[in-house]
């Protein structure tokens, strides 16, 4: 008999070794945290948008007119104030993101951005602006032609919302005038990693295997988010390659879908397959939500050895709509399902967005919510 329980408790250790493996996942470090003093920096800048066929701002947009004016006192053109129609321009707000190591010369994409009540800046184009940064240097000069990316009919057809032709890209618009020194060892030879999602877990293992790699205890975990290294002596004069092999090591960590991301422009909802949803009710519009979890006790077979009660979630879904439509989804509690039901009885992805906001600010809702 003992003989038996021992091989049932080593059939459950495998199990559970192997359980645990599948639900973890190893990833490259350089995949989930970077090193301190890597990072991007925002630039923003005002200028104008011209060539716009009578969508641009309208003569009553005060800075428009004045923007104009100063532009073209500086082409030789002071008197041209009272000729000034506006319909075909319109003022913006130009912002990127300078990556780190950016050079003189490098492109980026640019965002522009309606300021005054221009219909739609699609098809014009940006002249030429200067983008500073939060030490008022300008670090990139932008121009080119304007692209929202949409088609107006298109996108509201599809999502049934308005489409915003206000908000536009200008693709490798950007031209790195300066560059932006970077430092990431500081005068004791020490590199520091921030990781992306802050864990104490995950900031353990990642010391753990820097340690294990480099034969010493060169790394050592600050915070939560935060791994101390010290870089040994023969890496000295290469900071770069003791980077590149502390971002070459694997780590095993857990494989977390806990995120629920919600694009509001496009109606987009994106969640893990594992995002559940505990009990609650909700009232949207014509739409009800009733979602009840139970527990439930599975009893084992009296003839197996070391078998135990199981304790389970048995939960059910109901979604009722406009007409007195209902929708029964049992034994299930998950987001994807919830959605489902809903596409099922013809919400919008606004109300969609709506019912998975309102179950989050109940508690309901186990994950974290992005939205876009």
């Amino acid at each position: 008999m003992r003989k038996h329980l021992r091989i049932i408790t080593a059939v459950l250790i495998i199990s559970a070794i192997a359980a645990v493996s599948l639900s973890a996942v190893e990833n490259q470090i350089r995949n989930i945290a970077r090193f301190k003093g890597v990072r991007d920096n925002q630039l923003s800048g005002f200028g104008l948008v011209v060539g716009l066929k009578g969508t641009g701002d309208r003569n009553t947009t005060v800075f428009t007119t004045q923007a104009i004016v100063n532009m073209l006192k500086r082409f030789g053109l002071a008197d041209a104030a009272s000729q000034i129609k506006t319909r075909n321009v319109a003022a913006v707000m130009v912002t990127a993101n300078l990556p780190a190591f950016a050079k003189k010369g490098d492109k980026l994409d640019v965002i522009v951005s309606s300021m005054g009540d221009a219909q739609s800046i699609d098809g014009g184009q940006l002249l030429i602006t200067t983008m500073k940064g939060l030490d008022d240097n300008i670090y990139v000069s932008a121009q080119g032609p304007v692209s929202t990316g949409e088609n107006g009919s298109a996108m509201t057809s599809i999502t049934g919302l308005k489409s915003r032709m206000t908000t536009g890209r200008v693709p490798n618009g950007g031209l790195v005038e300066k560059e932006v020194p970077v430092t990431f060892v500081d005068e004791k030879n020490n590199m520091y990693l921030i990781m992306d999602i802050p864990d104490f877990t995950s900031s353990d293992r990642i010391m753990y295997a820097i340690n294990s790699q480099f034969w010493g205890n060169i790394a050592t975990t600050v915070d939560a988010g935060t791994i101390k290294i010290a870089v040994p002596f023969d890496f000295q004069n290469n900071y770069v390659s003791f980077a590149a092999a502390i971002e070459g090591i694997y780590v095993q960590l857990e494989e977390v879908g806990n995120k629920v991301v919600i694009n509001e422009r496009t109606g987009t909802v994106v969640m893990g397959s594992d995002v559940t949803i505990d009990t609650c009710a909700v009232s949207h519009g014509n739409f009800n939500v009733n979602i009840a979890v139970t527990k439930q006790i599975s009893q084992p077979n009296p003839f197996v050895p070391g078998a135990s009660a199981m304790v389970y979630e048995d939960s059910n879904i109901k979604v009722e709509g406009a007409g007195n439509q209902l929708v029964t989804l049992p034994q299930s509690a998950s987001v994807q399902d919830l959605v489902n039901a809903l596409n099922v009885l013809g919400a919008s992805p606004q109300d969609i967005i709506s019912i998975i906001q309102a179950i989050k600010a109940a508690n309901a809702l186990h994950a974290v919510i992005s939205i876009m």
